[in-house]
């Protein structure tokens, strides 16, 4: 019965670990305020779920450059250029939608559980968004987004 028990609580306390360590997979910002990119041909940890805390009060601008508007970021047909580190200027790209301080967002993400973040021409980090126009880049910073804790297994949000 003891062996039992030990069992039991030793299964119980494996999982409550392994919770608490993916818990801890979230995002975390660096001193900039940045999330940072993967570096190149590498996987972060998948976030999906992410939370506007911008305080402008016209929205987080989503934007996307009109020769890129009609793929899928995580599609095979997403040239490598998109891609391509320190190359765009996403910041001057059109604005295809905004969100609203409290919104919740869906970032675009691949698979085998791998991050996809651009890094503008000024090594600025930008996350693709999925949004009923397509997709379109958020700047990946702590003062416009943040990530909301979410299972592992399932992706949804916990919060």
């Amino acid at each position: 019965m003891k062996a039992e028990i030990r069992v039991v609580f030793l299964a119980a306390a494996w999982i409550l670990g392994m919770e608490a360590n993916l818990a801890s997979a979230i995002p975390v910002a660096n001193k900039q305020g940045d999330y940072p990119v993967p570096p190149g041909g590498q996987r972060g940890n998948r976030q999906v779920n992410w939370l506007v805390v911008d305080s402008d009060s016209k929205g987080l601008n989503c934007r996307m450059a009109k020769r890129f508007r009609s793929i899928s970021v995580d599609g095979l047909d997403a040239p490598a250029e998109l891609f391509e580190r320190n190359k765009h200027n996403v910041s001057q790209w059109p604005v295809v939608t905004t969100f609203r301080r409290g919104e919740r967002l869906q970032a675009v993400t691949g698979n085998n559980a791998n991050q996809i973040m651009i890094a503008d021409s000024q090594g600025k980090p930008w996350l693709p968004i999925s949004t009923d126009k397509g997709n379109c880049f958020v700047r990946a910073n702590s003062s416009f987004i943040k990530p909301i804790r979410e299972n592992p297994t399932t992706l949804k949000p916990l919060e």
